[in-house]
């Protein structure tokens, strides 16, 4: 059975995705710091399940307890959701978003990095699309970024396209998902 480690675990993608992840026959390392979400989540997942949550509590930007993560379970992939979501916030708040979405990107990369660990699942948005200019949109649409928010998903996955031109076995898969 392999882990697979699951960032932004207790919010509404990752909780849902926890226990289709569990369906599918993985083991679920979950982590988040609840800065978005509640540690009734928990709860509710091993009520769903019948099985106790495997989880941390960490932040993603905190690199000593992402290797702490990694050294406690033998992870196999990462499925990352664990970012800052408010695109009204993200416009008073650039430097926060920033700091959070793409710093936790980084973090986490470079942990598996260390760790031999090459299988990515990124949680980006439709918002790099920006305004479209055709509908309906493709995969193939222009990318662009209408704000902080929009900004950090467009840079991450330019992040993790480079990554994968260096690294040789790196995979990236990126869910660019409207409203939830």
């Amino acid at each position: 059975m392999h882990n697979i480690l699951l960032t932004g675990a207790a919010g509404y993608i990752g909780s849902h995705t926890w226990l289709a992840l569990l369906a599918a026959g993985y083991r679920v390392v979950g982590v988040d710091n609840f800065s978005n979400s509640s540690p009734e989540v928990l709860r509710r997942l091993q009520a769903l399940s019948g099985q106790a949550p495997v989880f941390e509590r960490a932040d993603v930007c905190d690199e000593a307890a992402m290797q702490g993560v990694f050294e406690r379970h033998r992870i196999a992939a990462t499925v990352h959701f664990a970012a800052f979501k408010a695109v009204g916030e993200s416009t008073t708040k650039p430097l926060d978003y920033y700091r959070n979405n793409l710093g936790g990107l980084l973090t986490v990369c470079r942990v598996m990095q260390r760790h031999g660990v090459g299988r990515f699942v990124f949680s980006s948005s439709a918002t790099v699309y920006g305004q479209a200019e055709r509908l309906p949109l493709t995969e193939a649409a222009p990318l662009s970024a209408t704000n902080p928010y929009g900004q950090t998903k467009l840079m991450g996955e330019q992040i993790l396209h480079d990554l994968g031109a260096a690294v040789p076995g790196w995979q990236t898969a990126i869910l660019r998902y409207f409203n939830p």
